[in-house]
């Protein structure tokens, strides 16, 4: 059974579009669920994320992402100079508006030859500049060409669509209030619903997703 720890020092989320996205509620499941969160990266499950159950536990799960403006591809790197030749593994890009990649780096006659994302990171924008520590040189920089927008993954196997989260929550306290019937603006919604919408409307027909 997934357990969540509610007693802690107070934080606060403030996500403005809430009351945005979960238009009415007329029904959720009695008594909310605490969420399995294995897996999940962003670090607040938003208002209008799509919850799933796993059938064979019973489960509730946030519906998996990926994406989240990770790198997807960087752009000429500028070489530098004075580095020391060889193959750079798992290097940490530093700089930019995100966090969290790392690339394989190729340096040939003292310049960075080539730049390979390895981890995508997240929180990245397009012409964000990166640098990276390698030995001995200097003036390395490589741009950030495009960003892999945050996304739903498709339906887990397994897995069913169970409802919508009615209020934004941290990943890390994931106990959750679930609408089952009640109008949902997917326009606001904090990731595109258009490739799983008409499953989900299948699932939850007592949702009535209208754009306002």
């Amino acid at each position: 059974m997934t357990v969540a720890d509610l007693v802690n020092k107070k934080e606060e989320i403030i996500i403005g579009n809430d009351n945005i996205v979960i238009v009415d509620v007329f029904q959720s499941i009695r008594g909310g669920r605490t969420l399995d969160v294995t897996g999940f990266e962003p670090e607040v499950i938003k208002a209008g994320h799509v919850i799933i159950k796993e059938t064979a536990t019973g489960n509730h799960k946030p519906m998996p992402v990926s994406g989240d403006n990770g790198i997807a591809t960087l752009g000429t790197p500028t070489g530098g100079s004075g580095y020391t030749n060889g193959t750079y593994d798992n290097v940490l890009l530093q700089g930019g508006s995100g966090s969290g990649a790392t690339a394989n780096v190729v340096v040939g006659s003292g310049v960075v030859t080539s730049v390979t994302v390895v981890s995508a990171g997240k929180n990245y924008k397009v012409g964000d500049t990166l640098t990276a520590t390698i030995v001995g040189g200097t003036g390395f920089s490589v741009p950030v060409a495009t960003v892999a927008a945050a996304a739903y993954e498709t339906l887990p196997s397994g897995h069913t669509y169970a409802g919508i989260l009615i209020a934004s929550i941290l990943t890390k306290r994931p106990f959750a209030g679930i609408l089952v019937r009640g109008t949902v603006n997917p326009a606001a919604a904090p990731y595109p619903m258009d490739t799983i919408l008409a499953d989900v409307k299948a699932a939850l027909p007592l949702i009535d997703f209208r754009e306002d």
